[in-house]
This record gives structure tokens, sequence and C-alpha cells, in this order.
């Protein structure tokens, strides 16, 4: 496996895990949570140059949803596990 092969695992696992970690934290929560509940409880808040913030969790998030593992609960602005 070369140099960038090694690296995409790697990159692959980390994502792998902080999708388990969301899933699990919604199961022990069913009320749902919003995104900055999820980046605090996994301790994940991030900062870009005091603009962008919790993008990570949000980017895993949407693909939590596109997998069908979550539902978003527009009206309160929660994620919810599916």
């Amino acid at each position: 496996m070369n140099d960038d092969a090694a690296s995409r695992a790697i990159a692959q696992k980390g994502l792998e895990l902080i999708e388990e970690a969301i899933i699990r934290l919604l199961e022990h929560n069913p009320q749902g949570l919003r995104n900055v509940d999820i980046t605090d409880a996994l301790g994940l808040r991030s900062d870009f140059q005091g603009g962008h913030r919790n993008y990570l969790t949000y980017s895993v998030l949407g693909i939590l949803l596109d997998k069908g593992k979550v539902v978003r609960d527009e009206g309160n602005r929660r994620y919810i596990k599916a």
C-alpha cells in the first residue's frame, strides 16, 4: 500500500469511528441533539479564524443523513437516530 492509500485508510477509519460515536450518542439521547450539543459531548468543537464552526460533525451528520442512519427534526434542529 502506498503512502496515499495508507493515509486514506487511516482517514476512513477515523470517519467510521466518528460516525459510530455520533450514533451511540444519539442512541442515549432519543430526544435528539443539535450539532453544537454533539460537538460538545464528543469534544470536537472546531473554529477557523473565528468564523466557520463545528463543520466536522456537521459534515459527518450529512453523511449519516444520506445513509439513512439519522434524521433531522427541522422544527427544533435536532438530529435523531433513525
